[in-house]
């Protein structure tokens, strides 16, 4: 299994970092990407566009600092400062896909209007209660096609997950083979039932099943 020498002097967040997010915002993807390209761990709490929040998404909640930390340039700024590698062990244009915010920005909202802008509203017929459960913890990187239909049932339905990033060169790819066997995503754990699986579709379709009321 490949893994990455990078990260292994880089401080890591003792305590977990809380996303406000909306699944289809570009600039929340960007957020997203440089997480899973530093391997944190983080939870994620979905927002509508008629959610009522105090700061407008996305916004990160760091523990570590107490401190919250408002849109995609300076959250990606604060986590690269706080839980980056040293600057001078790596090329800064490797950072590119992300930081050349014009790209980033007009490929995500591409891909999120030809996917129908998911996570924008809630699915009419969630639980009213979802927002309370226990974060369902989903093993994912960001550019997974497997993952996405999942992470956007989870955003519809108004579900809080704890997202253990796995890209490329994740010691979190090693953890899952000992846990399970294999190593494949997506992979959850929901706490609020005992339930572990892998394949999106059976995820998805799990997550209808549990998570929306049956009127």
């Amino acid at each position: 299994r490949d893994s990455s020498s990078l990260l292994n002097s880089a401080a890591r967040p003792s305590d977990t970092l809380v996303l406000y997010d909306r699944e289809s915002c570009p600039s929340c993807k960007r957020v997203r990407e440089m997480l899973n390209l530093l391997d944190i761990t983080f939870e994620v709490r979905p927002c509508f566009e008629d959610t009522e929040t105090d700061y407008p998404v996305p916004f990160l909640v760091d523990p570590n600092v107490q401190n919250t930390i408002v849109g995609d340039d300076d959250i990606i700024g604060h986590l690269l400062e706080k839980y980056g590698p040293n600057p001078d062990s790596f090329d800064r244009k490797a950072l590119w896909p992300i930081e050349f915010k014009a790209f980033a920005l007009r490929t995500a909202q591409i891909a999120s209007n030809l996917r129908g802008n998911p996570g924008r509203t809630q699915q009419p017929n969630a639980r009213p209660d979802n927002e309370m459960m226990k974060p369902i913890e989903i093993w994912s990187y960001e550019c997974s096609p497997f993952v996405r239909p999942v992470k956007e049932k989870l955003a519809e339905l108004g579900l809080p997950h704890r997202v253990v990033s796995c890209s490329r060169g994740s010691k979190n790819r090693d953890a899952m083979v000992e846990r399970t066997g294999r190593f494949q995503v997506p992979f959850i754990i929901d706490e609020n039932t005992g339930i572990e699986m892998f394949e999106g579709p059976e995820i998805v379709n799990y997550l209808e099943a549990v998570y929306t009321t049956k009127e």
